[in-house]
């Protein structure tokens, strides 16, 4: 999603969204949309199997 998409789901402005994915993207090692993704989805599994 973008941030305008996300922004408008969470009621804050792209720009909000934008500056904490700026924030987040560094303690989590990634620089991408497409490695938070990837992050999330082992995240996910790593929950799912206990």
């Amino acid at each position: 999603m973008s941030n305008k998409e996300i922004g408008a789901r969470l009621f804050l402005s792209p720009r909000t969204v934008g500056a904490h994915l700026y924030r987040v993207f560094p303690k989590l090692g990634i620089s991408s949309r497409a490695s938070l993704r990837d992050a999330l989805a082992q995240a996910g599994h790593s929950i799912e199997g206990g």
